[in-house]
């Protein structure tokens, strides 16, 4: 018989919730460090709050819910995750409602979030005013089956801890423009974005590479390593004027070089199921699909 506590989150809890998250989420790329990093980076106008679920002292349940700084509509979201051994027993619906309630004091129309792609999450999400609007692809490529690349003459590689951080917040502000989804992240200042990406402590920028073309990085591609051999490709793109030139494949392969030295055995990446170029990419990289995820908008 559960027995079942539904409390705020405390610092003490975050090894337990990283655990969680990494089994209810099995292609998660992140360490306790990161999770820690992320919470404590965000600015006070995120209003972030966690809750867990224990059952008789262990985490069961994690969930969260904020404001979308980083978007200039400013849409609210939650996130719920219930180890899957203790589901059906109404876990799921406490944390939401605790997620909503906050959401609704801070007076937020739009919330967002995402599932796995079971029925029993889909059904979930449906049964409580959620449409889906969206698919992620999670695909995972092994590097050290990665060729290096041939740099094309005029065209220099370099890691991005070589790089100016101002110029890779311009060019990644230039390049998300552009990422499909429900809502566009178009909204974070330089001192925002060196918190959140370039200061992450899973963000390994000697691994991560630019492409340079008269001076100028016009593509990236941006790897964080987590636990277990595994990584993460956060983020590959271009400048509009730059593409079709094959910059795109070539940052994310001498990124992956550079992963499969570092050790790395597994790197994943996620991207909508409308992006084609960057699916085009990933195939000629030899990723191979391993699951999806479902984005969800209320109302």
């Amino acid at each position: 018989m559960l027995r079942i506590v539904v409390r705020d989150a405390v610092s003490d809890d975050f090894g337990q919730a990283t655990d969680l998250l990494n089994r209810v989420w099995p292609f998660r790329v992140g360490s306790e460090q990161g999770l820690r990093h992320a919470v404590a980076g965000e600015p006070p106008d995120a209003h972030r709050r966690h809750w867990v679920a224990e059952d008789a002292g262990t985490l069961v349940g994690w969930a969260t819910a904020k404001i979308e700084y980083q978007s200039s509509a400013r849409p609210g979201f939650l996130q719920v995750s219930v180890a899957r051994e203790s589901r059906g027993a109404g876990l799921g619906t406490a944390l939401l409602e605790r997620c909503d309630a906050h959401l609704a004091d801070l007076g937020v129309v739009t919330a967002m979030t995402f599932t796995t792609q079971d029925e029993a999450s889909r059904t979930f999400a449906v049964a409580r005013g959620f449409r889906h609007t969206n698919t992620t692809r999670i695909s995972g490529v092994d590097p050290r089956t990665i060729e290096p690349p041939l740099v094309p003459s005029g065209v220099e590689l370099r890691r991005l801890s070589e790089l100016d951080p101002r110029k890779m917040y311009e060019l990644d502000a230039g390049t998300m423009a552009d990422v499909p989804g429900e809502v566009s992240m178009d909204d974070v200042s330089f001192d925002q974005w060196f918190e959140d990406y370039w200061h992450h402590p899973e963000a390994d920028l000697d691994a991560s590479v630019a492409v340079v073309v008269d001076h100028i990085p016009v593509a990236f591609s941006y790897l964080r390593i987590g636990p277990g051999g595994r990584a993460v490709t956060d983020m590959t793109g271009t400048l509009r004027d730059y593409r079709g030139r094959g910059f795109a494949l070539l940052a994310k392969r001498a990124t992956l070089v550079n992963a499969a030295v570092g050790g790395i055995e597994l790197v994943t990446t996620e991207n909508d199921e409308t992006n084609a170029p960057m699916l085009r990419v990933n195939e000629k990289l030899g990723y191979q699909p391993l699951g999806s995820y479902a984005h969800w908008s209320r109302p």
